[in-house]
């Protein structure tokens, strides 16, 4: 017959299994809000933005351009120049320009991209304001909302500088390093870092990820700064952690295929918008010979079509990541529902 003191460690033994057994039957058994919220989210969008009207529609695309909703740019700084690209005298074209020119046009573009910042950034408040009242208006909730815009911008500009602080030392080490040993030797040290880039790459984008899709309504329901902000999401990603991982995964994916559905659709639409464009510009080749300056003339009023045209597209696709962020963000924390019943 076993002892009292095998009988108590096989009985402390089965309770602590059963236990552990509880304990993962209960996190199996838990809600998964990164997937129970995708069809809320697609019912919220359709019933916003169908049965249409262009007057929301229209004023969610001007969201959707300062939110980079689908348009793209061409990255000039991916271009490596050397001396080939000029060709002998090109500098002395430059010559004449005033320094204090050049100065002044670099002032006022770095003038524009920051007040076309500030102005994003404020429209981030603003989105979920039009979502959780219904109200769909820029300007009365932009007014409200500048100052929250002005901690979110300041607080988006400290990551870029972060950033180009980061790159920039890297490549003044490469430059020193490069100096003092063989190209081998740099360029495995290259391969070694990119693993390091792609990770501190995947930090940067998770910040800004979850400032738009979970701070900025944490602030609205708070009614707090952005670094309170954060602190109020590290407590309940702390508690929600495995929920707000798959968040982040299911939230990438959604995000590349809608990113290809994007652009497939956007292409389409901007090649059937060019063909009338097209059309009349072989008459006018015809008719004017080798006038390219009047065929030129032909873009302006294609880009005044095809802009609105691709912002368009977009609305569906930014109105739906807004509503799914929200709606996750509720299930993690019911206190920040900011979405009507």
């Amino acid at each position: 017959m076993p002892s009292g003191r095998y009988i108590s460690a096989g009985l402390f033994k089965e309770g602590f299994n059963d236990r552990k057994i509880l304990f993962f039957t209960t996190n199996m058994a838990e809600e998964m809000y990164a997937f129970s919220r995708l069809e809320g989210a697609v019912h919220r969008t359709k019933g916003l933005l169908w049965p249409v009207r262009w007057g929301v529609w229209l004023r969610l695309a001007v969201i959707a351009l300062f939110l980079g909703g689908g348009l793209s740019v061409p990255d000039i700084f991916q271009y490596q120049f050397d001396g080939n690209d000029f060709a002998t005298g090109t500098a002395g074209s430059f010559s004449g320009v005033a320094p204090m020119v050049v100065l002044g046009i670099i002032a006022v573009v770095l003038a524009i991209a920051l007040l076309w910042m500030l102005v994003g950034a404020t429209l981030q408040f603003v989105f979920v304001d039009m979502l959780s009242t219904g109200d769909i208006h820029l300007g009365r909730h932009f007014r409200e909302r500048l100052g929250k815009g002005a901690r979110l911008f300041l607080f988006e500009i400290a990551l870029i500088v972060v950033m180009v602080l980061a790159v920039a030392a890297f490549v003044f080490m490469l430059i020193g390093f490069e100096g003092a040993g063989p190209a081998v030797a740099t360029s495995l040290l290259i391969i070694a870092l990119i693993p390091a880039f792609l990770v501190a790459a995947l930090l940067f984008g998770l910040v800004f990820l979850l400032t738009t899709d979970f701070v900025v309504p944490i602030m609205i329901r708070e009614d707090c700064g952005i670094i309170a902000g954060w602190r109020r999401l590290i407590t309940m990603i702390a508690s929600r952690f495995w929920q707000t991982v798959v968040y982040v995964i299911v939230r990438f994916v959604l995000g590349l295929v809608a990113a290809i559905a994007q652009v497939i659709l956007a292409i389409l639409a901007l090649v059937v918008i060019a063909i009338p464009f097209i059309l009349v510009g072989i008459v006018l080749l015809a008719a004017l010979q080798e006038n390219i300056v009047l065929l030129l003339a032909l873009v302006i009023p294609y880009l005044i079509i095809a802009i609105p045209v691709a912002l368009l597209i977009a609305v569906p696709f930014i109105t739906y990541f807004r509503y799914y962020a929200l709606l996750v963000l509720e299930g993690l924390e019911p206190e920040y529902r900011l979405l009507p019943e």
